[in-house]
């Protein structure tokens, strides 16, 4: 192999690792924002409320507040998994990315 195209060849594969390192950064941030968010939200729900009387329960139960929080909550474990999901992804073509690195590597050096 051309020592330009062994060179070309290394910094393609350096580069695809790299944006497989960012991407795979990005979404352990996201999963952890993600899960600190759900975190806050189940602790607000378990925090005491303040006690209210009859009018304000009433009120807040016809308007579906509760219901909505619950709503809330369950779209944020959704977005976890989502986010979970991603990094397991991010992680695969990290994965790929590191292989292929490794197998030129050993091409060259063989053919070298």
């Amino acid at each position: 192999m051309k020592k330009k195209t062994a060179a070309d060849l290394k910094k393609l594969v350096g580069l695809k690792r790299q944006r497989a390192e960012q991407d795979m950064a990005e979404a352990q941030f996201a999963l952890e924002r993600a899960q600190t968010d759900l975190a806050a939200m189940r602790a607000a729900l378990q925090a005491p409320a303040e006690p209210m009387d009859f009018a304000a329960v009433s009120l807040a139960e016809r308007n579906g507040s509760s219901r909505r929080l619950v709503e809330q909550l369950r779209a944020q474990e959704a977005l976890v998994a989502e986010r979970r999901t991603a990094l397991a992804e991010a992680t695969d073509r990290l994965r790929l990315a590191f292989g292929s690195q490794q197998v030129l590597e050993r091409s060259l050096r063989q053919g070298g």
